[in-house]
């Protein structure tokens, strides 16, 4: 859903130019760009179809990794529903760590 900041509604003019700002920053920052929530979790075996929770009120699609530490995972977007992202982990040293953002991105953000 693209949301909309009306600038040109506001009568001062340096409101108005900040809100430009604002705008351009939303358009041209793809952190962003969608809906994002920042989950750590741990794992201490190695597991096929691993789920963890997102607590997110929606299906996402997209999952960021930041770090992986004690292993190795792949992700099963073919996993993803409306309450687990699916992994599959290979754990080295336990426990396997991984910090990651999981949501969705889009084109649709900030118009001014």
């Amino acid at each position: 859903m693209k949301r909309k900041l009306y600038a040109s509604q506001l009568e001062d003019p340096y409101l108005q130019s900040n809100f430009y700002v604002i705008g351009d920053e939303f358009n041209n920052n793809p952190f962003l760009k969608g809906s994002w929530r920042f989950i750590e979790f741990s794992l201490t075996t190695t597991g096929t179809g691993v789920l963890i929770p997102h607590r997110l009120a929606y299906t996402p699609l997209d999952l960021l990794v930041i770090s992986v530490r004690g292993g190795t995972i792949t992700v099963r977007y073919d996993l993803f529903d409306a309450n687990y992202i699916g992994v599959d982990a290979t754990v080295t040293t336990a426990p396997l760590k991984v910090r990651a953002f999981v949501g969705r991105y889009s084109e649709d953000t900030i118009g001014v």
